[in-house]
């Protein structure tokens, strides 16, 4: 089965199989950004099972573009931190992956403070969003420049490699999207300059890693929300962003086999509304623009071997797998032995259980009750 068959990056490292663990959000990191003991072991327990790789939680690379409370790779402080991340997603010997982010007009203003700053002056459409101020040339610059001293403080850490996290509405979305960049510089105004802050930013971390190391990419392959970008957009900045060596390119969807990309409102349980379903699978029509230049990484609504198995056959090389995992820590394991029938259907409807049972750390815990309808109860 090709779940199970290794594979080698453009860089040279090799993944035993084709499973990685999501990006989850732990919401649990210390003050400082630094990375608490619960959330380690939350990270420790599930990497034991011998998934390919682990990709963290997003690391900020800017102070003052904070989302939650997680995890900083934003200067010589958080080193020590990142290297006691990378020791634990090493747990069975995966490979361990950091992904970095800004979290441009999506930033949490206790947490930054009132200086939010994004692409344009335009509101997130999250409820009670906060309206930020445009970025000056210069400080797009400098954001660049975070991310590439982000990808470098994870190089001294001793991660396998980056992901920039360029998906789900976070800054290095923003600026892709017609919606929230109506800037009329170099970094927007039309599609070409829309895509130069993605490029710009993978380019950098691509050099400050250097050629042996991971270089990954996370997309939204379209926005559901009205006078969003469409999926011939992302097809075209995919092909731009092959060209940069990239090791692979992740097609984030909330679901892979309903083409549901994340909406920006983060609103679960109500009726899916999108201003377009394409009638092919996001995960083929990227597959077939990159065309074998970088790996392609295939996430949501993993929950079988199956799945990962139907997610494959629609063009991706690997998946990832992100809720599953949450409530079934030990779900890879249940899955290589063909116990599916055993692996957990959701979360115990004890909050202390969830946090006993599961190792989840109790703030996670309650970020992940406040998504109504993302992850099932028992």
């Amino acid at each position: 089965m090709v779940v199970w068959s290794p594979i080698r990056f453009n860089c040279g490292r090799e993944l035993a199989n084709r499973f990685a663990i999501a990006p989850l959000t732990t919401d649990s990191s210390n003050e400082d950004g630094t990375a608490a003991e619960d959330e380690l072991e939350f990270v420790r327990r599930r990497a034991a099972n011998g998934f390919g790789a682990t990709i963290s939680s997003a690391a900020y690379v800017a102070e003052d573009g904070r989302s939650w409370r997680g995890i900083g790779a934003a200067h010589d402080g958080h080193l020590s931190s990142l290297q006691r991340l990378a020791e634990a997603m090493r747990s069975a010997g995966g490979l361990a992956i950091l992904q970095i982010y800004d979290g441009g007009r999506i930033a949490k203003p206790e947490l930054i403070g009132e200086h939010m700053r994004a692409p344009s002056a335009v509101a997130s459409l999250r409820p009670g969003a906060r309206t930020p101020r445009a970025m000056t040339s210069d400080e797009v610059v400098g954001l660049v420049g975070s991310f590439r001293a982000a990808a470098a403080l994870a190089r001294k850490a001793g991660f396998d490699g980056v992901e920039i996290h360029g998906a789900n509405h976070y800054a290095v979305h923003q600026f892709f999207s017609p919606r929230a960049n109506h800037r009329v510089d170099q970094w927007g105004g039309t599609l070409a300059k829309r895509m130069s802050f993605p490029l710009a930013v993978a380019e950098a971390v691509r050099d400050a890693l250097g050629p042996k190391l991971i270089a990954g990419f996370r997309v939204t392959p379209f926005e559901a929300e009205a006078d969003g970008y469409t999926l011939a957009d992302a097809k075209l900045l995919c092909d731009e962003l092959a060209r940069l060596n990239l090791d692979y390119i992740s097609v984030s969807l909330d679901d892979f086999r309903k083409s549901r990309p994340q909406r920006e409102t983060r609103v679960y349980d109500g009726p899916v509304e999108q201003s377009h379903t394409p009638r092919t699978s996001p995960i083929t029509e990227l597959a077939r623009v990159i065309a074998g230049r970088s790996a392609v990484m295939a996430s949501g609504g993993i929950k079988t071997c199956g799945d990962a198995e139907e997610a494959i056959d629609l063009g991706a090389d690997l998946v990832a797998v992100g809720r599953a995992v949450v409530v079934d820590p030990e779900w890879l394991a249940k899955v290589r032995s063909k116990r599916e029938a055993s692996i957990l259907a959701g979360l115990p409807g004890d909050e202390r259980e969830i946090a006993s049972s599961l190792s989840i750390p109790p703030r996670m815990v309650e970020y992940l009750l406040s998504r109504p309808g993302w992850i099932p109860r028992l």
